[in-house]
């Protein structure tokens, strides 16, 4: 081995060097991961019960069928062309989101549509959304 016709003196500097180096890249490594969580501990599931469902298919007889996905307050949820125009079902307390525009960008307010269902109604139920125009995203505050 190298390290063996080496002065123990002389190795002392080059070893301590790649110490604080290996330190340096693993405290860096953990201030980022430490960074991706703390964005994503703003955004936290709705109650059980709160959900969005959309259609984007009719099945023999003609009915929508409908999907539903749990709420996660704050995030904006791409809604698929083939489900914009069929209006959504809403379930659970909450302000429910619908905008015309993309979930990317800052227009997402532009046009938008909310329907509120307050926590001392029945939250059991879903209730029907008709959508006004095609829709392209949805978020909901809870």
């Amino acid at each position: 081995s190298v390290f063996l016709f080496c002065r123990p003196s002389a190795l002392a500097p080059a070893a301590m060097k790649l110490v604080n180096s290996a330190i340096a890249v693993l405290l860096a490594s953990l201030a980022l991961a430490d960074a991706s969580l703390l964005g994503r501990a703003g955004m936290q599931g709705c109650g059980p019960q709160t959900k969005v469902c959309l259609a984007g298919f009719k099945n023999a007889a003609g009915d929508l069928q409908f999907e539903c996905k749990a709420a996660v307050d704050g995030e904006k949820v791409t809604i698929k062309p083939s489900e914009g125009g069929n209006g959504a079902k809403v379930c659970g307390p909450g302000n429910f989101h619908f905008s015309p525009m993309q979930c990317g960008g800052d227009k997402f307010d532009y046009k938008k549509t909310t329907t509120s269902v307050e926590a001392s109604q029945s939250t059991t139920g879903c209730q029907e959304v008709n959508f006004p125009y095609s829709m392209s995203c949805y978020s909901v505050s809870c």
